[in-house]
């Protein structure tokens, strides 16, 4: 059996007979109710309720902003309001308010456990076995509200009147305050009814402050009784001024209040743990089993897609072995090389393949003639004359003298824009011969070359050590 589907009942016991209201949600999403006169079968799915004299309800002012938190505490502080033991009742957390950027206030239910299992007890010899106990002024106060929606900054009084009993929801806006239960003659005459006004006035005068807008509601099987509805309105509304409403269908208000909060979901179920309902215990077992597979399903996929990634990394990383042992064979072909040190072992043979090419290159390069001669250039623009001048591809020597100390300058900027890394070196004048230079430089690409020693030599080697040392 479900017990999330689109119809349930409510059932309200007065005396030993049933009153049900059958809530049913269309597809529009808007519900229906129909009143019956027996009681459903023990498959359907029926909401109950505890009475407001069976119970408590008490807000707790909690110091927390986050809800999760505050729930960590509830249960703790709930035990010590309560006048008895919390591990003897029921009890369940149904409205949250925020008081501040800090706080929240909770409305907390609790019921004896003798008491809901002797309700449950009285709904089962009725024919009847609910899946839910909810909190009979929590019923009445959200259906008031759903089915006459309260006015700004006004408080609500519903009096709900019945056989030998009264009882009274107090609401603010839209939170429940507080629900007293009193009992009264089953057919109260003036007297009495002024006695019963000065009751619920006490109670009001402790839960509503006066002269404040009160809008008077009035539902129960009583309720039809117009001459008592108004004798208690007419005395109470002087203290607290506010209109009247009649609820539709009174006799049948709190069954359909019970079926409706049931089928949104909204009920504060008192029956549980031990006394929870078999068809919630098997829909509890049956989410979790779902929660489970999904929780495995997603674990076999995580796996499936980890299995995936490593079978396309392996597949990847193989190619790109192969494409390094290819470039290896075709640098060094016939020679096997050590996976791993494929550079190490490769660059011996492409420094000799390069130095044997050395003179097919040097072909195609500038000749030294041009180099020379704007060597000899900027020497003549700088007014130098040179006593020695060696150039090569390689290396650069120029010896001479300059008339002043700076101009070598112009000179020093050509030879390293040619690519060579060259210093000069500058010796005061003796006598008249002016200032002594010595212009010495090597070429960029061969210093390169040489800083990068051989695989097999012995800086190699040193350096190699030195990096696998920890």
């Amino acid at each position: 059996m479900g017990i999330f589907n689109k119809s349930w009942f409510g059932a309200v016991l007065q005396g030993e007979k049933p009153v049900i209201v059958r809530a049913t949600r269309g597809l529009a999403g808007k519900i229906s109710h129909a009143e019956m006169s027996i009681p459903p079968d023990r498959n359907e799915k029926t909401a109950g309720c505890i009475g407001i004299q069976e119970s408590l309800t008490i807000w707790l002012d909690t110091p927390f902003a986050s809800k999760s938190k505050a729930l960590k505490i509830l249960p703790s502080m709930l035990d010590v309001q309560l006048p008895f033991p919390l591990e003897e009742c029921c009890y369940c957390f149904a409205q949250f308010r925020k008081k501040s950027s800090r706080s929240f206030s909770v409305l907390a239910v609790a019921s004896r456990r003798d008491a809901v299992r002797k309700r449950i007890g009285a709904y089962q010899a009725a024919g009847i076995d609910p899946v839910i106990i909810d909190h009979e002024g929590l019923a009445l106060l959200g259906r008031s509200l759903a089915e006459s929606p309260p006015q700004a900054d006004s408080n609500r009084a519903l009096i709900s009147l019945e056989p030998g009993r009264l009882a009274i929801v107090i609401g603010s806006e839209s939170y429940f305050v507080n629900a007293h239960s009193l009992q009264i003659p089953t057919e109260p005459d003036a007297a009495t009814q002024a006695d019963i006004a000065n009751r619920i006035r006490r109670i009001l005068r402790a839960e509503l402050p006066p002269k404040k807008n009160t809008e008077w509601m009035f539902c129960g099987p009583k309720a039809r009784q117009t001459e008592v509805v108004n004798s208690l309105y007419n005395l109470l509304k002087t203290e607290w001024p506010g209109p009247l409403t009649l609820h539709d269908s009174p006799e049948y208000f709190l069954p359909r209040a019970l079926a409706d909060r049931a089928l949104a979901h909204d009920s504060c179920n008192l029956r549980r743990d031990e006394l929870a309902h078999p068809a919630l215990l098997a829909e509890t077992r049956k989410h979790l089993t779902r929660s489970l597979f999904v929780f495995l399903l997603a674990g076999l996929m995580l796996i499936g897609f980890n299995l995936a990634w490593q079978a396309i990394a392996s597949i990847q990383f193989s190619s790109a072995k192969k494409t390094i042992a290819s470039l290896c064979g075709e640098l060094c072909p016939g020679r096997t090389i050590t996976y791993g040190r494929e550079v190490l072992e490769i660059q011996p043979a492409i420094q000799k393949r390069l130095a044997d090419f050395a003179p097919v290159l040097n072909a195609f390069n500038q000749p030294l003639s041009i180099s020379l001669a704007g060597i000899i250039n900027a020497g003549r623009e700088a007014d130098l004359n040179y006593t020695r001048l060696e150039l090569s591809r390689d290396r650069i020597l120029i010896t001479g003298t300059a008339d002043d100390w700076d101009y070598c300058d112009h000179l020093l900027k050509y030879v390293r824009a040619l690519g060579y890394k060259a210093e000069i070196e500058r010796q005061e004048a003796e006598d008249d011969d002016g200032v002594h230079f010595t212009l010495k430089g090597n070429n960029l690409e061969n210093e390169n070359r040489k800083s990068t020693p051989p695989a097999d030599s012995p800086a190699a080697k040193k350096i190699k050590n030195s990096a696998e040392q920890p």
